[in-house]
């Protein structure tokens, strides 16, 4: 890799944090949509963050973030000579040179291109800018080394949570941060710290620009986002002074460009198979009125709850007022939303009453360490039903499942992302389960992007982060993503050229669906129509979907950043974690949204599921003073599991989402593969192995 990034010159692309859902109209066999895409990168080759010289030109420069930015959105197997394709024309970046110091000597580099933002004045040094200082743990290893043991099915330890403040003790870096807090006094006076988290991980520290420059070896600049005229306050590069490099990791929000969000998403018009993506819906303009002429148009590949019970072998729903009711109420579950996702109660609602679901359950809406704050509406989701499909198809999976259980929607508005989703991200995480004494047992994510956009800092805060919840007995599910093993980049051309980015930064998987200390979840077709359970793939046509391809293809590969953990070995020969590791279905799920009915497919639909699954076994554990499931992963690849699971031998993660190009990536086969890790599960019998665990 080292050699090949010498004799290539390094792209950048335009990113933001992207949803795992794709909507599917059937009225419309082959009509498409993109899904948001892009992101701003420095390419990490060798796992070394590489720096490349800026383009030669500013107009090579505008030229590339034009393109990369544009909101058009484009359709799959367009062509350059026919209607708007997603090839784009684009500069090289040349001059590229390997930085030695890494970020282990306390320097991180910004990428090397930063699309659709303009570096324009550098800063005057008065103005005022937050950073977040990263905080080692007090002990990284003896972290891992507890974590590792209480989630050992074999460990006479497993399953034993800590408490809250327990988990404090164990990590809370009292010294570190003491040093941190007397260097900033000493040397940024004019600094005001603004908030620290409860354990100290995380020091968010507001002062002049120029102050920044000194402390950390480096200047900023004022950079401009010409299409929706923002500016940010940003530096190229940054050194930590040689005293804090013991004690802190790095800080955010110095070298993190990301892209705004677009106002609009993609969705289809019943009549014509598309539509202008600036006009909102018509409450007729999709979908179907009711379940039975969603059936009858999609055929017997249809997902319901009622069939998700009969295929993975769950118990009926409980009855209201019954005394298991009344268990399955003392465990909790939350799904994560972003992109101005809303849900709709009233969805919720129609969804429920066609599949005899318990209504009397609510939705708490969670935002940081604030509540209150609606991120539900009826109205909102019969104009703008494509800013609701994923939020309404998480909750009502979720619930679908597990009805009596408390549930949560954890939210991210766009009015607090402002450029910097993924710091935001991990900043709100920690603030809303991180810190919290009670934090939920499940937590769901449909949301990731190609991990080479995360930079080591807070790649490695996310890892301390969740290993935290894993320790006081929370399970994190992340959906493995829709695009195969090639990331979304695969259904952008580069000079007409496909596949572009497989020889540059090769295959990519999701964030943070690659974390050690998630369960990561991929989408399998088959068991819905009574057919062989095979891997969801946007170019398979056999009989397992009814003859029709899917709209995606389930994410899976290879960390190029996370080694191979304990839990994976002797599963694979590779030296880095594998993904995902396992899979339930994830096509044709049938789903409300805006008052219509419509069939959707994504590993986002897989996640939730899944995690509804899991909250009916916690509430077993609850209700005989058992600990709760928790971090679930070295349970599944345990020898004595194997029965838990149906093995997916069948398929493959060659081609991205939509029809695009298939770039490259791995086959299904005997045992753990990287397209549906272990295979799809058997409830009961994974309900059985938890509850005869020795705890």
């Amino acid at each position: 890799q080292a050699t090949l990034a010498q004799d290539l010159a390094l792209f950048s692309v335009s990113e933001s944090f992207f949803s795992t859902t794709q909507v599917e109209e059937a009225a419309v066999a082959n009509s498409m949509f993109c899904l948001l895409v892009g992101c701003v990168l420095a390419v990490d080759v060798g796992f070394a963050w590489s720096v490349a010289t800026p383009l030669e030109t500013s107009e090579d420069a505008r030229e590339l973030g034009e393109v990369l930015e544009a909101v058009d959105e484009c359709r799959a197997g367009s062509s350059d000579s026919g209607q708007q394709s997603c090839g784009f024309s684009v500069v090289q970046l040349r001059g590229q040179r390997r930085s030695h110091l890494g970020t282990e000597s306390g320097y991180e580099a910004a990428p090397a291109h930063k699309v659709g933002w303009m570096q324009s004045e550098r800063c005057a040094g008065t103005e005022l800018h937050e950073l977040a200082f990263v905080v080692c743990p007090k002990s990284l290893a003896q972290l891992q080394e507890v974590a590792l043991d209480r989630t050992n099915p074999s460990s006479p330890n497993y399953r034993k949570w800590l408490s809250r403040t327990e988990v404090s003790d164990l990590t809370r870096n009292e010294q570190g941060l003491l040093e941190l807090r007397a260097h900033l006094r000493a040397h940024a006076p004019e600094a005001g710290i603004l908030h620290a988290s409860r354990d100290g991980d995380l020091l968010r520290v507001l002062a002049p620009v120029a102050t920044w420059e000194s402390l950390l070896s480096t200047e900023f600049f004022v950079y401009k986002h010409e299409e929706h005229n923002s500016t940010i306050l940003r530096s190229n590069n940054y050194l930590l002074p040689g005293a804090l490099k013991e004690h802190v990791s790095g800080v955010l929000q110095a070298i993190n460009f990301e892209q705004f969000i677009p106002t609009t998403m993609p969705g289809i018009d019943l009549n014509t198979g598309s539509r202008d993506t600036q006009q909102p819906f018509s409450s007729a303009s999709f979908g179907w009125d009711n379940f039975t002429e969603l059936q009858a148009s999609v055929g017997p590949s249809l997902v319901s709850p009622t069939k998700l019970h009969k295929i993975y072998n769950m118990p009926a729903v409980a009855e209201r007022g019954s005394d298991l009711a009344n268990i399955q109420a003392k465990s909790s579950q939350v799904v994560y939303g972003a992109l101005n996702q809303h849900w709709s109660p009233s969805d919720r609602t129609r969804f429920e009453e066609a599949f005899g679901i318990p209504q009397d359950n609510y939705v708490k809406q969670l935002k940081g360490q604030t509540e209150g704050f609606s991120m539900s509406g009826d109205a909102f989701c019969r104009q703008n039903p494509s800013d609701c499909r994923e939020a309404n198809l998480d909750v009502q999976y979720m619930k679908a499942m597990s009805p009596w259980t408390q549930i949560g929607y954890w939210y991210m508005p766009e009015s607090d992302v402002d450029g910097h989703h993924y710091v935001t991200f991990l900043k709100d995480f920690m603030a809303r389960f991180v810190d919290d004494d009670h934090p939920p047992q499940i937590i769901s994510i449909s949301y990731g992007r190609p991990e080479y956009v995360v930079s080591k800092v807070a790649l490695d805060l996310f890892e301390t982060l969740a290993m935290k919840l894993a320790l006081q007995g929370t399970t994190i599910l992340v959906a493995s993503g829709d695009d195969g093993a090639a990331s979304f980049l695969a259904r952008k051309k580069l000079h007409g050229e496909e596949c572009w980015s497989v020889p540059l930064i090769g295959l990519q998987v999701s964030w943070p669906s690659s974390s050690h200390w998630v369960t990561s979840v991929g989408a399998t077709v088959g068991p819905a129509s009574g057919q062989p359970e095979v891997a969801c793939q946007s170019n398979y046509t056999g009989p397992s979907t009814d003859g029709k391809a899917p709209l995606i293809t389930s994410g899976g590969g290879y960390s190029q950043a996370l080694t191979k953990p304990a839990w994976q070995e002797g599963i694979h020969n590779e030296s880095s974690r594998g993904v995902p590791d396992v899979s339930l279905l994830g096509h044709n799920f049938a789903m409300v949204v805006g008052g219509r009915w419509l069939s959707v497919d994504g590993t986002s639909a897989s996640a939730p599921t899944l995690g509804g699954m899991l909250s009916l076994i916690n509430s077993e554990l609850i209700a005989v003073g058992r600990p709760t499931v928790g971090f679930l992963n070295q349970l599944l690849y345990a020898t004595t599991s194997r029965s838990i699971f149906s093995d997916v031998t069948e398929g493959d993660n060659r081609c991205a989402s939509l029809g695009a190009p298939c770039c490259g990536g791995y086959d299904a086969g005997p045992g753990w593969d990287a397209v549906t890790g272990m295979g799809s599960i058997d409830w009961q019998k994974l309900r059985d192995t938890i509850m005869a665990s020795d705890v």
